[in-house]
């Protein structure tokens, strides 16, 4: 069995790198695709080979009928919500923007969790909260470094702080389905759910597609989503978590922002105004508060009840 010091932290990184670059790939796919025509393709790709990859690594498919409501559930609200989102924050925003957006999700964690009465945030925690989401208002109003308002400005920022908060809400939906299965299993299955709910909804848009005139680019983005972001980035990250820890895995969540920047200022030109530099400090220096905050677990509710 792997222990902490013998695990490959290599891996790790790896996934740092291929999840902060996907803001400047993901552009690409972008160009020959939507939002939602991309993610049906993508899963349809990819929920075949991430089930493969859970049956190698556990050896058991298997789910209780009675969790499969909750998992559809999971894989309306994490894949085919989040995921068209985001990749709609790909396409409108800024890859700095659309990244520091999407680093405040424990901000949005953390309030939900209050809201479900599962966890209370102490004063420090509150404190970060609220310095996160200031830094949020520097990176908005400097995000195109230039003070400007209007609908093709922010409607980028504003759909990846939409896709932050969905993104806060999913570990709080899943609290139980993760107490009961492996992480990998319960991402996997909600891959599932999240695939039956792209075609139900895109199925249509994706037959109408020329595919002749896709880009060889759109192609190379969609299999870099398919191979690297979701099977090795999925499969990485949660058999790390099972291995090591998630305080230990997550913590390198806070790098995948700065490899998103610097490949941006790379590959796009893209630069980086002072005060949004400012504002992405103040948004980490506000997490690192509320993830050294001490908790008050409260009285676990189940997805049920939070629904109601």
């Amino acid at each position: 069995m792997m222990s902490k010091k013998d695990f490959p932290q290599w891996l790790l990184w790896g996934v740092v790198l291929v999840w902060g670059a996907n803001y400047t790939v993901g552009k690409w796919g972008m160009v020959g695709f939507d939002p939602l025509t991309f993610n049906v393709v993508r899963f349809v790709g990819a929920t075949p080979l991430m089930f493969l990859l859970l049956y190698t690594l556990e050896k058991n498919l298997r789910i209780q009928l009675k969790d499969c409501w909750e998992m559809a559930m999971l894989g309306l609200i994490g894949i085919t919500i989040y995921q068209t989102l985001f990749m709609a924050s790909v396409k409108y925003a800024t890859a700095t923007n659309a990244s520091l957006m999407l680093a405040i999700s424990p901000v949005f964690a953390a309030i939900f969790a209050w809201l479900a009465g599962q966890e209370r945030l102490g004063p420090k925690g509150r404190l970060g909260s609220a310095l996160s989401l200031l830094g949020v208002i520097f990176v908005l109003a400097f995000g195109t470094n230039k003070l400007a308002l209007g609908w093709e400005v922010i409607r980028g920022d504003l759909i990846a702080i939409l896709a932050s908060s969905v993104w806060g809400l999913y570990p709080v939906l899943a609290k139980r389905m993760l107490r009961k299965y492996s992480a990998l299993k319960t991402m996997t299955y909600a891959s599932l759910f999240g695939t039956i709910f792209f075609l139900a909804i895109g199925l249509n848009k994706v037959l109408a597609i020329t595919w002749s005139e896709v880009t060889f680019a759109a192609w190379g983005s969609m299999l870099y989503s398919i191979a690297l972001v979701t099977v090795f980035g999925l499969v990485v990250w949660y058999h790390a978590i099972s291995r090591i820890g998630a305080n230990r895995v997550m913590a390198h969540m806070y790098a995948v922002p700065a490899v998103a920047v610097v490949t941006a200022a790379i590959i796009l030109k893209e630069q980086v105004h002072l005060m949004q530099a400012v504002g992405a400090v103040v948004i980490f220096f506000g997490i690192s508060m509320i993830r050294k905050d001490k908790l008050t677990v409260l009285q676990t509710k189940d997805l049920s009840e939070i629904a109601k």
